[in-house]
């Protein structure tokens, strides 16, 4: 029945597609003289290209309103990474290219996740659709990071903003090819091609393929990935137009994790001989480090009770943690900790030109995400006093099949004296997760890592006694195996989402004040199933037998509101604002089987935009402020008191504002710099259950980030057609975590990058040999919430040439 919603939507929108373009056809008038009319909608308004971008600098943005919009007259923060500053920066992951967008933050041990103005959260898409995983650069043609308010065209979203990756689509005008050859230290080797084929004047393919690998300093250490790639556009008529894209990425390397560098310990404890003593009869199997670590502090007379019960800090309190344990960044726990990604996509879009002033849009989309993997699990991070630690193994597969089905009907008309582009839309999400796992025999429990089971009856097996440097890094298989824990149940989540809109983007007073403005209805539902009956669903209690082959999960929706105003100050500079609110589906239940609130969101930006110097300098000012309200908690008081679980707290809340700073300056046709600066005043739990988070920083978010880069091409004289290019990223220093009893400091840090490329000609062709380095002072930084540490130096050489 699931799979009817997603056909119905499909045909729905396919339907009224052919019969509109069957009446389009009959009715079309005779082809217009080629005058550019900007009241007229075309195709090309739906597909961003490069021929859209000058060098750093892009125009337009296709994600922020779901059609070619130029980017100084959207009431939006909007940035963008084009695939110029790609190529000449060398960023071969998207979380590099990210790192250039300032008040966005990443992990480099986490691809799928970023921080937009201090929130976390899985944002990212591709082509406009809802992705899994952000990875590597192929085929990109540019990434859209639209900051602030995105309700109305993305739904469910958090509302710090998202991540767009557009990739690069055929174009009707020539045929040509692209080679790239990529070599570096430690091994590091990389292919790519790719084609475009224009076979008549109605189909035109893109074709590419790819393939890298590469080795590390640190010990194990591997990544392999490959590439594949096909985009076709087809003109079966003037007014039809279809889009083809499918890519696969398929990704093999070792496991991060398995590096214990982001290990906290405390001061008090690590190395000092008394806690030494104290735990040298621990049994390190059934007790952890955080027990006896806290014991020894207790032993010393400190708590470890944040605040009192009137509210004040406790003068007894000392954290758990206060500093990273100071092992060698090579050293590995094990010799076969293993991550596989893959990532599978297949887009199908159908535009049909009603008129010329009215345009109908089908999308469609599946993908296959597979992030599995086998890595060192519980206690990796926290030390014995004797520096020695334990840990068992996490073996676990995350499948995750996504259908999107979206319907959207573009008017552009006049009204009176003002312009109107009025979108009507229909959206459908549905998403499978596949999480195969551990039955366990004693009490039918359902885990989702086999190797990392919670309940008794089925011991686990750890590695104990573990001194990295000192120790022979263990196999992660032999502990899977001796274990006994295999994967023998497979529970499945069923997402949807349901979406519909409407928003008008109106210009007003001879195009100096525009308006975006519309609203959008959200709906939500999903359930759960088990291929074995388990006790541990929310349903196993109104069974005879106890156990349950599904779970129920409820999301309520509502309908959000966005509006925004740009005004053409001078007509070089422009003020602008933007108020919105979002919803975010929580499907969690509890107990009683009451559905938990969504989260909800108000925020708004005020800002300026300048385009000055004929648009050669560009710039947007933007502060932001941010409430996210009615998250949830366990309310375990109630757990507690009634013997049952699960039991949620509604109404806590979060806060963040800041201001944000992005210049693109091309100073002449030699010479581009690109700067940003993001300043965050407030990121923190204003309202919680838990009074210790209340008023505190989340964890990883600096106050100040800035990133530059500049890019020279000489001319004339005996460097001609040579370019150079330099820039830095910094991060102050911060938290690492919001939790009281982890006060250790990410360490402040600035980065260098640089680039030397020299163009020449072989025989007919042209050819471009570039050297990147990244990180040119090989320094050793941390980055993102968990604390590992950022890539090394890196040094590559690479021979382009287009033919």
């Amino acid at each position: 029945m699931r799979n009817l919603v997603v056909l119905r939507s499909a045909l729905t929108g396919l339907l009224a597609s052919a019969v509109t373009g069957l009446y389009a056809q009959t009715a079309a008038a005779p082809a217009a003289p080629a005058i550019a009319n900007p009241d007229v909608i075309t195709l090309d308004d739906f597909v961003v290209t490069s021929s859209k971008s000058s060098g750093y600098r892009a125009t337009n943005a296709i994600s922020a309103t779901g059609i070619g919009t130029k980017i100084g007259d959207t009431p939006l923060a909007i940035s963008v990474i084009t695939s110029d500053l790609i190529a000449d920066t060398g960023l071969f992951d998207v979380r590099e290219a990210l790192n250039m967008v300032p008040g966005v933050l990443t992990n480099p041990v986490n691809e799928s996740r970023a921080v937009i103005r201090g929130q976390t959260g899985l944002i990212a898409y591709r082509n406009g659709m809802y992705r899994r995983q952000l990875m590597t650069t192929w085929n990109m043609e540019r990434i859209e990071v639209i900051k602030g308010p995105a309700a109305i065209f993305f739904g469910a979203v958090r509302p710090g903003g998202i991540v767009n990756t557009v990739t690069a689509k055929p174009v009707f005008d020539r045929n040509f090819s692209d080679v790239k050859a990529t070599v570096g230290n430690e091994g590091y080797l990389r292919g790519e091609f790719f084609t475009n084929q224009v076979l008549s004047d109605k189909l035109a393919i893109r074709l590419g393929a790819g393939a890298s690998s590469g080795d590390g300093i640190r010990q194990y250490e591997y990544k392999d990935e490959s590439y594949a790639g096909l985009s076709a556009i087809f003109k079966p008529t003037t007014n039809q137009q279809i889009t083809v894209d499918a890519e696969e990425i398929d990704r093999t390397m070792f496991y991060l994790s398995s590096y214990p560098v982001r290990s906290l310990v405390n001061s008090k404890v690590y190395g000092v001989a008394g806690a030494i003593a104290a735990q040298a009869n621990v049994n390190q199997v059934t007790t952890t480090a955080d027990t006896v670590n806290r014991n020894y502090l207790t032993s010393l007379g400190y708590s470890g009770t944040y605040l009192l019960a009137d509210g004040t800090v406790n003068p007894s309190f000392y954290p758990l943690y206060d500093q990273f344990a100071p092992y060698d960044y090579k050293l590995s726990l094990s010799k076969d900790a293993k991550q596989i990604q893959r990532s599978h996509t297949l887009d199908l879009n159908y535009l049909l030109k009603i008129s010329d002033t009215l345009v109908w849009q089908t999308a469609l989309n599946y993908a296959y995400d597979n992030t599995s993997g086998l890595q060192p699990s519980d206690g990796d991070t926290r030390p014995y006093a004797d520096g020695t630690l334990r840990f068992r193994i996490e073996n676990f597969i995350n499948i995750r099949d996504s259908y999107n089905a979206n319907n959207k009907l573009t008017w552009r008309f006049d009204l009176g004296p003002t312009k109107h582009t009025l979108q009507f839309g229909q959206d459908f999400q549905r998403v499978i997760f596949t999480r195969p796992g551990y039955l366990n025999p004693v009490n039918n429990t359902y885990n989702n890592s086999p190797g990392n089971n919670s309940v008794s009856g089925v011991p686990n097996v750890y590695a104990t006694h573990f001194a990295p440097g000192t120790s022979t890094p263990v196999s992660l298989n032999d502990l899977f195996v001796a274990g006994g824990q295999t994967f023998n149940i497979v529970r499945k989540n069923y997402d949807e989402a349901f979406g519909y809109f409407i928003v008008d983007q109106a210009k007003f007073f001879n195009e100096r004040l525009f308006v975006l403005a519309g609203a959008r209805y959200n709906a939500f539902r999903g359930h759960v199933t088990y291929d074995k009956p388990v006790s541990n669903s929310s349903q196993s209690k109104y069974s005879s037998t106890g156990l349950a082959t599904y779970d129920i999960a409820k999301g309520k929706g509502g309908i959000t509101p966005q509006a925004g105003l740009l005004f053409k100050v001078l007509p070089d500079v422009s003020f602008f604002s933007t108020y919105s609110e979002s919803v975010e589906a929580n499907t969690a239940v509890d107990y009683d089987g009451n559905a938990s609130e969504p989260i909800k969101s108000q925020s708004y930006d005020l800002g300026f935009k300048t385009e000055m110097l004929d648009g050669r300098l560009t710039s947007t000012l933007a502060y932001y402020d941010t409430k996210r309200q009615n998250l949830a908690y366990a309310d375990t008081a109630k757990q507690l008191a009634t013997g049952h679980s699960p039991y949620f707290i509604f109404g806590n809340s979060e806060h963040t504002t800041g201001l944000e700073l992005e210049t693109n300056w091309s100073v002449s046709k030699n010479y581009s710099v690109i700067a940003g600066w993001a300043h965050q005043m407030t990121a923190e739990t204003t309202k919680s259950n838990n009074t210790a988070f209340v008023g505190r920083r989340f964890g990883a978010v600096p106050e100040n980030t800035y990133n530059l880069w500049n890019h020279y091409t000489f001319s004339s004289g005996p460097l001609k057609n040579f370019s150079v290019g330099a820039g830095l990223q910094h991060n102050d220093a911060t938290n690492l975590s919001q939790d009281p009893n982890i006060q250790v400091t990410l360490p402040a840090f600035t980065v260098f990058n640089a680039m030397a490329s020299y163009s020449f000609k072989f025989g007919s062709h042209d050819v471009k040999a570039q050297f990147n380095v990244k990180n040119v002072a090989d320094k050793r930084y941390r980055e993102g919430a968990d604390g590992y540490f950022a890539p090394s130096r890196s040094m590559y050489l690479s021979l382009a040439t287009k033919f």
